[in-house]
């Protein structure tokens, strides 16, 4: 990127050089279906907030294309007794809204999350979605006991139901009753056993540091393992209804193949679940009851009893707030010095996969499997073309024990491209281009094909998945700047090269010329 010559820490609110940025956050967010999304609307909370810039160094938060790259203060850097712990809201119209809890801690200096926004009115693989209108009167009541039901399908087979009295009338966050000539009613369920489902819980992930455990009024870590969730909304005009003046039933039915984690015992009738609410604004859940499963139709159901909206979860749920991470170290000799992006799942012993994470792998990569619950789980590593690498068992990753996965090499071959882009300005000499993210898709292909290639340290990417001979689209990503190269060519495994005034300045030179002294004029 041309303007790269720009000195990084100009016109920002603290200065610092993004260069020297060491701990790295990237958020990928798409379109549960992929279609592209609309402008993204961000904002950061939390304890730690204040320590959080974009990667490029500024305090705005960037995310073109649906790519938040997020940095970490040089000077608040977490330690070995602290992490930084922030939430990141994620909004767009027509979509329900994410707030995803993050912390890094000490030593892991990159993580990739992958963030999923749902549409409000779409049905995915892993969710259904019902909306209905209910008539009121003139006091804002219900003139007759009312259901809305979602609807199984091919893609999910479980249902939830909400029954509402009659007489109910229903009240906005200050607590005043609605008043017009009907409420609308839109109810989300998610099939808890698709594995698309991790995504679409709330906040993103199963682990969250922000959980009211029962009896206790104080938030604290914890895994959830689901059997149901449900995301329920209702509104009277354009007001949105917090509570009701009589409880209503939410029956949801359960994962069929939920299995009790804590005892390996399939779920059963009679069996106890912990039902949890969740509020997308603070980003918290909170114990509500316990719910006693019933049989329903041939299909396992609990009742939840409320008088309140929220987003209900149910399954267990185990504490975290005692336990230690573990800590991974990745051997793949065969990478060299190149990078390789890898999906790792975690299961349970029945085999349900209980999270998942995009790793921008190499060798002797350290890593860490956070926040999962102290119960015999185990990890696979997928290479990007679908090849399982690795396989083991996590006895305890509770315990904060350190171990070596081996990846074996993938069967198909593999080329070690060398990128290196060095930036001449004049009377200058050769500048140091700042660290930005670089994606790629085949020539040609939608623009909603974009994947991570890696980071661009001081210019230099070296990657395993690009093939010499083939022709791709190239995108890079520096805070609000983006650069789109098309269709070039790999030529060779080495495609180093140097632009600058008298040098080659691409296709457009004139104009990238003008760019390129105007940019090199601000360096100090």
């Amino acid at each position: 990127m041309l303007n790269s010559c720009r000195n990084p820490a100009y016109n920002i609110d603290v200065l610092f050089d993004a260069a020297v940025i060491k701990y790295k956050a990237t958020l990928l967010v798409t379109d549960a279906k992929g279609a592209t999304l609309p402008a993204l609307n961000l904002t950061i909370s939390g304890a730690d907030a204040a320590s959080i810039y974009d990667f490029s160094g500024t305090k705005a938060i960037y995310a073109p294309g649906g790519i938040i790259t997020l940095g970490v203060n040089p000077n608040a850097e977490p330690t070995t007794s602290k992490s930084l712990k922030f939430n990141i809201v994620v909004k767009a119209n027509g979509y329900e809204a994410i707030n995803v809890p993050m912390e890094i801690v000490n030593g892991q200096v990159s993580q990739i999350q992958e963030v999923t926004l749902l549409k409000s009115t779409d049905n995915t693989t892993a969710s259904t979605v019902i909306s209905k209108t209910v008539g009121i009167d003139a006091t804002g009541a219900t003139t007759a006991a009312a259901t809305v039901a979602t609807v199984a399908n091919a893609n999910v087979a479980t249902t939830t139901t909400v029954s509402i009295a009659s007489g109910t009338q229903f009240k906005n966050a200050a607590g005043a009753v609605l008043t017009g000539s009907a409420v609308g009613v839109q109810l989300i369920s998610f099939d808890a056993g698709d594995p698309a489902s991790l995504s679409l819980f709330p906040g993103g992930k199963l682990a969250s540091n922000n959980v009211v455990m029962p009896g206790s009024t104080t938030p604290t870590d914890a895994f959830f393992i689901p059997a149901a969730s449900t995301n329920i909304k209702m509104t009277v005009g354009t007001q949105e209804v917090k509570s009701f003046t009589t409880p209503i039933t939410v029956t949801t039915q359960l994962d069929p193949s939920y299995t009790m984690a804590s005892t390996g015992a399939p779920v059963k009738v009679g069996d106890q679940l912990p039902i949890y609410s969740y509020q997308v604004e603070t980003g918290q859940f909170t114990y509500e009851s316990t719910a006693t499963v019933f049989s329903s139709g041939g299909k396992l159901a609990i009742n939840i009893s409320t008088s309140h909206l929220t987003i209900f979860v149910a399954g267990e749920v185990f504490a975290t707030a005692n336990c230690s991470d573990t800590k991974v170290s990745y051997a793949a000799s065969w990478l060299s010095t190149g990078t390789r992006p890898v999906d790792v799942e975690i299961s349970t012993n029945s085999g349900k996969i209980i999270a998942k994470s995009l790793v921008l792998l190499s060798d002797k990569l350290n890593d860490i499997f956070p926040g999962l619950p102290g119960i015999p789980l185990h990890y696979k590593v997928i290479d990007a073309n679908g090849e399982t690498l690795s396989t083991g068992d996590l006895a305890n990753p509770c315990a904060g024990n350190s171990i070596i996965i081996t990846l074996t090499q993938p069967s198909i071959a593999i080329d070690n491209i060398t990128l290196q882009l060095n930036i001449v300005c004049p009377n200058k000499g050769i500048i140091l281009v700042p660290n930005f993210d670089l994606y790629y898709k085949p020539a040609g292909a939608p623009a909603t094909a974009y994947n991570i290639l890696g980071t661009a340290a001081k210019g230099l990417i070296k990657t395993t998945l690009l093939k010499k001979g083939s022709s791709y689209d190239f995108k890079a990503v520096w805070g609000s700047q983006v650069k789109i190269v098309p269709n070039r060519t790999i030529t060779d495994l080495d495609m180093s090269t140097t632009v600058g005034e008298g040098l080659d300045l691409g296709k457009n030179p004139a104009a990238n010329n003008a760019l390129l002294i105007e940019a090199c004029k601000s360096l100090n």
